[in-house]
């Protein structure tokens, strides 16, 4: 008999192990979690992922793979192999959280699992206001009130907006950036410590791609070229860091300050309804008219980025029609001497971060409150830096792809850099990238 109960007791821990030991090989997956397949990896470069970026209203009823689904969350939020997210954090906090509708369910994206876990079982993508467009998957991106702030929220979320553009692009799909006032996710229903910012459509789009490479560049900055990086290259080796010296090339400074908020090289032909714009930008804007100006800091002087002269003179005449092209006009692009002087000792101080003194350039997206004046309020802010998020994002992409580090900086005290670059009081720093070797 005591040997039958010894043989018993065995066989139970043998089993009892055995099942951990596949808990453990297969993660953490229940019943209401559902493990996405690895992301793809895509050749694209980070350039001509930039140079495709547009927003895609109109979408086919073809589903979506589980692999194009896993590639974008990887993109948006993922881990990578060394840990680290695949946007950086603002202020060092990572607040951000995606919801992925589709016909059978909400879920929230598990990036330590890359897994979807589910939030409400059921169809409620037409939960989700009218004003959004039908695609066979939304996307909700939202942040934690309790880890963030409005304005840190919006700029991590514009972060997340560009990888998820860059790479819905690359994989011939299509998706736009939706935010309205209040958020078209509040019917769903979110957490206490939640709010919504941005719905994002994603699906096949109704009229392929159809892009020219016609630069047309008229500058004395040189031309902008891609590098041999591609968009999961630059992903995965990103590099922040408070430590930053040497110089930059022409090229290298055309690059950097082109990806804040130029113009693309391609004219688009594809006649995407009811906007058919030429010659995109390298963000989306909020609310449609591009109210950040780009200022860059060297030792030189400080300097206003103009990423084409021509829709400044169109703006003069048309009002926010003047923000983007649909004539696919020539790029006219040059820096302006704002303000004579070093003042990167100055900036570095005034951040508390003096490793930054001697980054041979800073780009700080500057919020023009005369162009916002037609949306205002405490709510609209978050949308600004939604847009300096991706903004600054860009220009972390770009110095990855040219070997070079960059950082985000939040800044505390707006009045001292505003002083610093001799702003009046309609311009509005909003972020602060150093970049350097």
């Amino acid at each position: 008999m005591k040997n039958m109960f010894k043989i018993g007791v065995t066989v139970c821990l043998v089993t009892i192990l055995f099942s951990l030991t596949i808990m453990l090989a297969i993660g953490t997956s229940t019943l209401d979690e559902y493990s996405l397949p690895p992301p793809l990896s895509v050749d694209m470069t980070l350039e001509k992922s930039i140079f495709r970026r547009m927003s895609i209203r109109e979408f086919t009823d073809e589903p979506i793979s589980d692999e194009e689904l896993s590639t974008i969350l990887w993109a948006a939020y993922g881990l990578r192999d060394d840990g680290k997210r695949t946007v950086t954090e603002i202020d060092g906090v990572h607040a951000a959280v995606i919801y992925v509708f589709n016909k059978n369910a909400v879920y929230t994206y598990n990036a330590l699992n890359h897994s979807l876990v589910v939030y409400r079982e059921g169809d409620h993508r037409g939960d989700i206001d009218i004003l959004q467009y039908d695609a066979p998957i939304q996307l909700g991106l939202c942040w934690d009130t309790s880890k963030a702030d409005p304005n840190r929220g919006g700029a991590e979320l514009g972060e997340i907006g560009q990888n998820i553009q860059f790479m819905a692009n690359a994989l011939n799909l299509g998706t736009v950036v939706t935010g309205q006032i209040p958020p078209a996710i509040d019917p769903l229903g979110l957490p206490p410590n939640e709010e919504g910012l941005i719905i994002m459509p994603l699906g096949h789009p109704v009229r392929p791609y159809n892009f020219v490479d016609k630069p047309m560049w008229i500058s004395l900055l040189p031309r902008i070229r891609e590098s041999p990086m591609s968009l999961t290259t630059v992903l995965e080796k990103r590099n922040e860091t408070m430590s930053l010296e040497g110089e930059l090339t022409r090229q290298e400074l055309s690059q950097l300050l082109w990806s804040s908020y130029g113009f693309s090289n391609y004219i688009d032909n594809s006649k995407q309804e009811p906007i058919n714009l030429k010659r995109h930008r390298t963000v989306p804007s909020a609310h449609g008219y591009y109210p950040l100006v780009i200022y860059a800091v060297t030792k030189d002087g400080v300097y206003s980025y103009y990423p084409n002269f021509l829709t400044n003179i169109l703006t003069k005449f048309g009002g926010a029609s003047g923000h983007v092209d649909f004539f696919g006009l020539p790029i006219v692009t040059f820096m302006m001497k704002i303000k004579s002087g070093d003042m990167r000792e100055e900036i570095a101080q005034a951040l508390s971060e003096p490793g930054i003194a001697s980054a041979p350039l800073f780009i700080v997206p500057i919020l023009d409150l005369e162009m916002a004046k037609e949306l205002s309020g405490e709510y609209c802010w978050r949308f600004w830096y939604y847009e300096a998020g991706a903004s600054a994002h860009n220009v972390l992409l770009e110095a990855t792809a040219r070997d070079l580090s960059a950082n985000i900086i939040f800044p505390t005290d707006i009045d001292s850099i505003r002083s610093i670059l001799g702003l009046n009081d309609d311009l509005v720093p909003t972020l602060v990238v150093p970049v350097g070797r």
